[in-house]
């Protein structure tokens, strides 16, 4: 028995280190990305005095900290397997000063594995879990009180020093010390009674100093109610260790068998019930982009094969910005138009808005830009967001605005990864270095501007082609967003007046809309010619013709193909209208 205890301490760390790393490294990786992208990490006195205005200050001081390292490849994964190592390390101790068991290495695991399955959501920081860790260091200061009064004392002290220090996460600290007392033979009810009476006092008086709502101070630093599992997790767990210490028998190993089989179960369900694998897809469409790895993006669309307005969004400016987008447009899944831009509108989630400015800074839209990049840190959960800073400060620097470029370039000179960016864009913005990416991003941007609505997304395609018909990108966009939606005349009507101003071959998918126009219309054959359209896609176009009207327009029988023509998407597709 002595030996099987010393060696369930000796693997199950290493096997909790490397299962945490391997998971979140090689399965659930974009996740910690984003993560890191919806918050700010300042290194200055003001930035570090503003963690007072709220509960748990050391808390989220040092999980913002932390959650700065899931900026790298590998970061994350690493942070959060020390994390979950030293939750499970400082909660054996503490299950062991309650009641001295042979299975705490066992028992410590359940809040583990709630932290574990919680950090799988974008709104689960790492405040909680630094929160978690603190509380159980301050019950062990409790645990070596000897005498009976200052264990009162004591238990008080630390009580208001865990919502300080740790914020909800102390709401365990009774439960911890009551057991603790009654497993030691320190029966004291009025004790007891004053520990949980602290525990709604000590949120309930300070929710207006810290300008919390009732609901919020007993739940801070955690946005959503269900991070209160974790708290849940170790109070079930030292529960659990004193049943099966009291009622230790015969077989306890069987038992100990069964409950392991049944916790896998558990954790295996918890994780797959709260993480959302469809959305990790996206961010790692997301983050490849931002990260500037565009031959990713496509080659993650094409292997995962999303249909989700997101994934097209990402997958059609990864396109756009090789200039392939009217070449491939179709070879991926396309929700009409609504792929191309996302909305920022009151029915969309923070999460699209929050991505909604790549578009608008990819076509050289600044107004647009900026709108959709301030709104998108004001409505991430946090406020601060490093992603939406860097975005500010790039926008200004490509307007000339060097004053307010400076402003959000010394805010992240003061963090930890951002630094170097910060600094490169300083000597853009004083000058004192040229850079080819700057120079075409200002040639995209109009000369004049106009007062616009700014869900019209039309209207403000058409303004930036008719302002710089050179701008590629932007003209892509805007036929493209009339042949979604089935719009062949505003199509033409744009094509005739800039799309045939640049001398490349005829796209793809524009030489299919081409034909179709020219069918309909009865245009001649020296009007037909004029388009320069590739003699291969005649003969396409022939073949399409003739196996439409042999099979009566069956979709099958076309699909195979000419599934991923203009075509097949101009006959069979639906526009659904909102």
């Amino acid at each position: 028995m002595g030996k099987y205890k010393k060696y369930s301490y000796l693997i199950v760390l290493p096997i909790l280190v490397a299962i945490s790393f391997l998971f979140f490294q090689f399965v659930y990786p974009y996740h910690m990305f984003f993560k890191e992208q919806v918050q700010l990490f300042v290194f200055s006195t003001d930035y570090f005095l503003s963690y007072f205005n709220k509960p748990a200050w050391l808390a989220c001081y040092a999980g913002d900290f932390l959650t700065e390292f899931f900026y790298l490849r590998g970061g994350g994964p690493t942070v959060l397997a020390f994390v979950f190592s030293m939750e499970w390390l400082i909660g054996v101790i503490v299950i062991k000063r309650i009641c001295d068991t042979s299975h705490a290495w066992l028992w410590a695991l359940l809040p583990v594995a709630a932290d574990w399955i919680l950090q799988c959501g974008i709104l689960h920081g790492l405040s909680s879990s630094i929160g978690y860790i603190v509380v159980l260091a301050l019950f062990l200061i409790y645990s070596v009180s000897k005498i009976r009064w200052m264990a009162l004392l004591s238990g008080i002290a630390i009580t208001f020093t865990g919502y300080w220090l740790a914020g909800s996460l102390f709401l365990v600290l009774p439960i911890l010390m009551i057991c603790f007392d009654w497993k030691h033979g320190r029966n004291n009810v009025l004790n007891w009674v004053l520990f949980f009476a602290s525990v709604v006092v000590v949120p309930f008086y300070f929710r207006s100093f810290y300008l919390l709502t009732l609901h919020q101070s007993f739940i801070y630093p955690a946005l959503e109610d269900k991070s209160l599992f974790l708290q849940l997790s170790l109070i079930f767990a030292v529960s659990l260790a004193i049943f099966v210490k009291l009622f230790e028998f015969k077989g306890i190993q069987n038992l100990i068998i069964y409950f392991s089989s049944v916790f896998i179960a558990l954790f295996a369900g918890g994780i797959w019930l709260n993480a959302n694998f469809n959305f990790e897809k996206i961010l790692s469409l997301d983050s490849e982009f931002y990260f500037g790895n565009t031959d990713r993006v496509l080659e993650l669309s094409q292997k995962y094969n999303i249909k989700d307005r997101r994934a097209s969004y990402f997958t059609n400016m990864a396109l756009a910005r090789k200039g392939l987008l009217p070449e491939y447009l179709l070879n991926f899944y396309q929700p009409a138009a609504s792929g191309l831009i996302l909305p920022v509108a009151p029915d969309e989630n923070w999460q699209s808005i929050f991505i909604s400015s790549e578009v608008f800074f990819l076509l050289g839209d600044m107004n647009l830009a900026q709108h959709s990049a301030m709104l998108g840190n004001t409505f991430s959960p946090w406020q601060r967001s490093s992603r939406m800073i860097k975005r500010l400060a790039e926008i200004n620097l490509v307007n000339e605005d060097s004053t307010a470029a400076n402003k959000y370039l010394r805010i992240l000179s003061k963090t930890l990864f951002h630094k170097k960016w910060a600094e490169s864009r300083q000597a853009m913005n004083h000058g004192s270095v040229s850079n080819k990416w700057l120079i075409e991003k200002r040639d995209q941007i109009p000369n004049i501007d106009t007062i616009r609505l700014s869900n019209n997304y039309l209207a403000s395609l058409s303004f930036l082609v008719e302002q710089n018909p050179k701008n590629l990108i932007a003209l892509d966009y805007l036929l493209c967003f009339h042949l979604l939606n089935k719009d062949l005349k505003s199509f033409m009507k744009v094509y005739d007046q800039f799309g045939r101003l640049n001398k490349r071959p005829v796209p793809s998918v524009y030489s299919e809309a081409l034909l179709i126009h020219l069918i309909t219309s009865q245009a001649t054959q020296s009007e037909a010619l004029s388009y320069a359209i590739n003699p291969k896609k005649l003969k396409d176009f022939a073949d399409y013709s003739q196996l439409y009207e042999k099979t009566k327009g069956d979709m099958n029988a076309l699909k195979d193909r000419f599934g991923k023509s203009y075509w097949f998407y101009y006959h069979f597709a639906t526009i659904l209208k909102k």
